[in-house]
């Protein structure tokens, strides 16, 4: 993947919870429960059995993260 920043190749891992990779509007007072807070999106992309990891490329040069969620990441 490109990074979109600087154009440049990004390195594929991953990103690991052991609660699950959730994306919420508001941070939780309980991390865990994250999943449970209205508009939160789980960000699981088939990098494992469960949504305890994640793909996500970074670039080492603009030091930026990116997760695709969609399923589509190979």
């Amino acid at each position: 993947m490109l990074c979109p920043y600087c154009g440049k190749e990004m390195e594929l891992g991953y990103i690991q919870c052991r609660d699950g990779v959730t994306w919420t509007p508001k941070k939780q007072l309980v991390a865990s429960l994250s999943v449970l807070s209205k508009g939160s999106v789980s960000l699981e992309n088939g990098a494992a059995d469960n949504s305890r990891a994640v793909y996500a490329f970074k670039c080492a040069d603009c030091k930026k993260v990116i997760i695709d969620y969609s399923n589509s990441i190979l």
